[in-house]
């Protein structure tokens, strides 16, 4: 019943003559278990609720993963992510939290443990979310088994959804390696394997591309811990530019001299001809959301005292800063 509320809602004249209703999107940034503040985003870009379901008429809402772990409710982040795809209303793909919480809360049938255990600061995290579901385990596995029948990307044409980074050869790989709609058990094996292609390709497609600095090159973020490897921008080539023109997302000064060829990472870089490709993951200040003319990072930072980000596609090109929506206020302050 709800279904046909929704769909009468969405496109009341449609018919089996009448071709369905163009939608324009809204693609949604990392929300990282902050459900007040998606819902305040939502509202804000006028999106309803309908017995639980968000929908617009004439848009569908797109995340870019890592909608769960971090931020005090994950599990009705989940419930809002999860009822908007299972309506239509909106879609949603992988990021590394979400394969964190899949490797942590999915046994292995070999080994009858689960794929990761966490621990430090993740298992913290990994805790919080077993509480939120301590009276009902029974959903918690439900909405695993849910996360496990999500993509890694989305291609809408005339632009492309990834979290972290965009390698035909790697999602045709992850593409390739689901059963049944889902990544099973033995998939996951594979994919939590320390030296598998399948690994490489998730970790990358879900962390993005990252170069291990020399080891007499020391750097110390904000917090004055060591840092051994930085993210990179994988639209730009890195051959003879610096470790600082490479950088995209980090949090901490790097060196100003050119990159030796040897410690350059192997990765495909995105053709500035090819689709416009909205990302998350990175945590990025507004004025650096949009690093090249078809690359666009949704991620400015909601679990790091940022805000909650959209950006309202039309179709334009170029893209434009001015159609980024963010979340008016924080009403979640618990594990900032």
């Amino acid at each position: 019943m709800l279904s046909k509320i929704i769909d009468k809602t969405l496109n009341p004249g449609a018919s089996a003559s009448r071709p369905a209703k163009r939608y324009d999107y809204d693609i949604i940034g990392d929300v990282h278990g902050y459900a007040n503040e998606l819902e305040i985003l939502l509202k804000q870009m006028d999106y309803r609720e309908i017995n639980g379901v968000y929908l617009h008429d004439d848009r569908k809402a797109v995340f870019v993963g890592d909608f769960t772990c971090r931020g005090p409710e994950t599990r009705r982040a989940i419930n809002i992510v999860r009822n908007m795809v299972e309506h239509e209303t909106g879609y949603a793909i992988l990021g590394n939290h979400e394969l964190n919480a899949i490797a942590n809360f999915t046994k292995s049938k070999e080994w009858k443990k689960p794929f990761k255990q966490a621990t430090g600061s993740s298992k913290k995290v990994m805790d919080r979310i077993r509480e939120e579901y301590i009276y009902d385990k029974a959903q918690l596995k439900t909405d695993i088994k849910w996360l496990r029948q999500l993509p890694f990307s989305l291609d809408f044409g005339k632009f492309r959804v990834v979290h972290a980074y965009w390698s035909d050869e790697h999602l045709n790989l992850l593409k390739e390696s689901r059963k049944r709609g889902k990544l099973t058990k033995r998939v996951l094996s594979k994919m939590f394997a320390p030296d598998t292609k399948l690994a490489m390709a998730m970790r990358q497609t879900t962390r993005g591309i990252e170069l291990n600095l020399p080891h007499d090159l020391l750097i110390k973020d904000h917090r004055n811990i060591r840092r051994t490897n930085f993210r990179m921008k994988w639209w730009d080539s890195p051959k003879e530019k610096t470790f600082e023109q490479v950088s995209y997302g980090n949090k901490f000064t790097l060196p100003h001299y050119t990159i030796p060829r040897e410690v350059l990472p192997v990765f495909d870089v995105y053709p500035t001809k090819a689709p416009v490709v909205f990302m998350g993951h990175y945590c990025v200040e507004q004025k650096n959301m949009i690093p090249a003319a078809n690359v666009c990072c949704v991620d400015n930072c909601a679990a790091n005292g940022g805000y909650l980000a959209a950006y309202r596609w039309n179709g334009e090109l170029p893209l434009k800063l001015t159609n980024f929506v963010f979340q008016k206020k924080l009403v979640s302050s618990e594990g900032r």
